[in-house]
């Protein structure tokens, strides 16, 4: 039953979901409107609601373990002053505003606090990808969403600790999280409320101290099998294993995996973990999403709809300026700080997690519950379209007298933006090693992506810019700022996987110039059919180095050998990838080159090469003449030799044998008279 009950979810999920990308909505509220299908206020197409239920709570697990995973103390010192500048001024006042609106009517001060804190969460789901869609992630007011979005993420946990406490604050009846399933409402903690809370504190305290030294050691041990299977079960094991471990003193299952995610998010292997779980978290924390839509009562909402169009216009302005005046206030002009509040002004997928413990706790009744669930699925719905007109209404306004200046978007001196214009190198052997001793000689900024445990190690202890990650994976190539770097040089030795990365990298940067070693010349057209600008292939390089050397023990000059191998690169390598012609039809000898040099005195110093008739008294060509250090290639017929000359000819052994005696006889022996013999 379950199963059939889970494909119905999917099946229908999966056509509400296309139908909104047609249509440009977002997807988290196609999954909303999905839950709404399939739920007991809908077509009730779903029996076995419990186990949906607990498939979601999984979701939400490894939902907050990968916010664990993209939030580093690094990442957190970068956007620590835009945090504290704009972000937290940005909850604190929505919080304020929603708990002042809603004192009355609630009764209690813990209970406003509560719903303030709820409609304080934006969605970072939907934020980014509005920003990432309009390229605007870089913007100014792209910054200030992501940073205040950031300090959203790290407040949940704190929310989430919040709840019980605001519960007993309120005299509501919590159900506490470390209590059997049979134990009576109201149960806390053995030994109260204020010993469980520093119960708590410790082991997150203890959690963070062990964990992050314990956990990258024991990762590391599994990387080195080189077995991925193991690497997903131990990443798996961590998550759940945390969770459940802060479960057990009264903790909440989400709160233990995002500490399991900050665990790892500064250890060389994040970024591959963080790839690994991605697929799991997008899978079931859709399944979450559609949990929260079965709740939603469309009669209820169809019912106050009046009072939930208020609901929403009220969030949405309130949240907006929320965001704007801290922004004016740090130095942003109006027209930034409207665009960043508007990005973030519906309410957080996040506050649907802090809504269901609210219920849990008594925080909230199902009428409450009923229009927080509407208002928040209506603000995702219109923040889009909100977002997508603003711009457009904002420069109509700006054009004003008096107006253009307020209303213009730049950013203080000190925000620094993403980097851009580095170089990711996809593998760290002999090439990409080399290549990033070259860049890092030249000042080039440049990322480095390697798949072998002890090199990543070794590179990083050196201050070395290198990453554990599979460049065949889209998230790690995003991590490693693909879509916004100038180059991206694949040089792994595996042909599967560089033809993955080479399609996988294209689809996330149509811009960005991939370069691409490979070992044989019969994978280079493939790879620049699926989007490689250059492919250059070990066995053709080998090829040219030898050609080159050879030809440097007949002394042809250098310049002459240089400008051949400059053609064939040219040339993508046609003339060593072209079948070789059969030259039957001529019975000659094959051609080769030779060097001779004027003596000082001889019978051609002083003399063009027209005059001299080389071609046509000898049958062979001179390619190239180098002279005090300097090479004319191809010379003509008017070119005139002097003594010291180096001549390189290209022909048959008889026909340079010719050459040569003829270009190094001596004035003394008299010589062919010019024209003579070819005439």
């Amino acid at each position: 039953m379950f199963l059939s009950d889970l494909l119905v979810v999917f099946a229908v999920t999966a056509v509400v979901v296309f139908a909104c990308g047609r249509a440009r909505v977002p997807s988290v509220v196609g999954l909303l409107a999905s839950g709404v299908l399939v739920g007991p206020y809908g077509l009730s197409l779903v029996a076995d609601i419990d186990s949906v239920n607990t498939l979601a709570e999984v979701g939400v697990v490894v939902l907050l373990f990968t916010v664990g995973l993209e939030i580093s103390l690094s990442r957190l010192v970068v956007m620590l002053p835009l945090m504290l500048q704009v972000g937290l001024p940005q909850v604190c006042v929505t919080a304020t505003i929603v708990a002042a609106a809603t004192w009355w009517y609630l009764g209690t001060l813990p209970q406003a606090i509560f719903a303030g804190l709820l409609v304080a969460m934006s969605s970072t789901a939907i934020a980014l990808k509005m920003l990432g869609d309009r390229g605007e992630t870089a913007s100014p007011h792209g910054r200030i969403a992501v940073a205040v979005l950031l300090l959203q993420d790290l407040l949940v946990v704190v929310a989430m600790l919040a709840v019980p406490l605001l519960a007993v604050a309120a005299g509501a009846d919590p159900v506490s999280p470390a209590a059997p399933a049979d134990a009576p409402h109201g149960a806390t903690p053995r030994g109260g409320l204020l010993p469980a809370a520093l119960v708590g504190l410790a082991v997150v305290a203890a959690l963070l101290a062990v964990g992050r030294v314990a956990v990258p050691l024991v990762l590391h041990e599994v990387v080195r099998t080189r077995n991925r299977e193991l690497f997903l079960i131990t990443i798996v094991l961590v998550c759940l294993g945390t969770a459940a471990l802060t479960a057990q003193v009264g903790l909440s299952l989400a709160l233990g995996a995002f500490l399991a995610g900050l665990m790892l998010s500064e250890s060389e292997y994040g970024h591959q973990a963080f790839t690994e779980v991605l697929p799991f978290r997008d899978t079931l924390a859709s399944l979450f999403f559609v949990s929260v839509g079965m709740m939603l009562d469309v009669r209820f909402l169809a019912a106050h709809a009046a009072l939930i169009a208020v609901t929403v216009v009220a969030i949405l302005v309130a949240k907006t300026l929320a965001t704007a005046v801290p922004a004016a206030l740090a130095g942003f002009p109006p027209r930034t700080g409207l665009l960043a509040g508007v990005a973030i002004a519906q309410v957080g997928e996040f506050s649907f997690v802090l809504g269901a413990r609210g219920v849990e706790a008594r925080l909230l009744d199902s009428r409450d519950h009923q229009t927080f669930l509407a208002a928040a699925v209506a603000t995702m719905a219109v923040t889009p379209l909100v977002s997508a007109v603003l711009p457009a209404g904002l420069e109509r306004l700006g054009r004003r007298a008096g107006l253009s200046r307020w209303l213009r978007d730049t950013a203080p001196d000190e925000v620094e933006s993403q980097a851009t214009g580095h170089v990711v190198i996809a593998g760290y052997g002999l090439n990409g090693r080399n290549l990033a001793a070259a860049l890092e000689e030249c000042g080039v900024p440049h990322v480095v992506l390697e798949l072998n445990p002890q090199t990543v190690r070794s590179e990083l202890a050196r201050g070395v810019d290198i990453r554990y990650g599979d460049c065949t994976r889209a998230a790690v190539l995003e991590h490693a700022g693909v879509e916004r770097a100038r180059a991206l040089v694949i040089a792994i030795s595996d042909p599967a996987s560089t033809r993955r990365s080479v399609n996988v990298a294209r689809g996330l940067a149509p811009g960005v110039r991939i370069i691409v070693r490979t070992e044989h010349v019969a994978e280079v057209e493939e790879l620049e059919a699926l989007g490689a600008d250059e492919v250059v292939p070990a066995e053709f390089e080998t090829a040219v180095t030898v050609f080159e050397r050879v030809l440097d023990l007949y002394e042809v000059p250098e310049d002459t050998i240089d400008d051949l191998a400059t053609r064939l690169r040219l040339e993508n390598y046609g003339l060593l990838r072209r079948p070789p012609r059969r030259l039957a039809a001529r019975q000659r000898a094959p051609e080769s080159v030779g060097v001779c040099r004027v003596p000082p005195g001889g019978y051609a110093v002083s003399r063009s090469i027209g005059d001299l008739g080389v071609r046509t008294t000898t049958g062979a060509t001179v390619i190239a003449v180098r002279r005090a250090g300097r090479t004319v290639t191809n010379p003509g017929p008017s070119f005139v030799l002097e003594a010291g000359d180096a001549a390189s000819l290209v022909g048959t052994p008889d026909e340079r044998r010719r050459g040569r005696e003829l270009l190094e006889r001596l004035a003394s022996a008299g010589g062919l008279r010019p024209g003579t013999a070819g005439d």
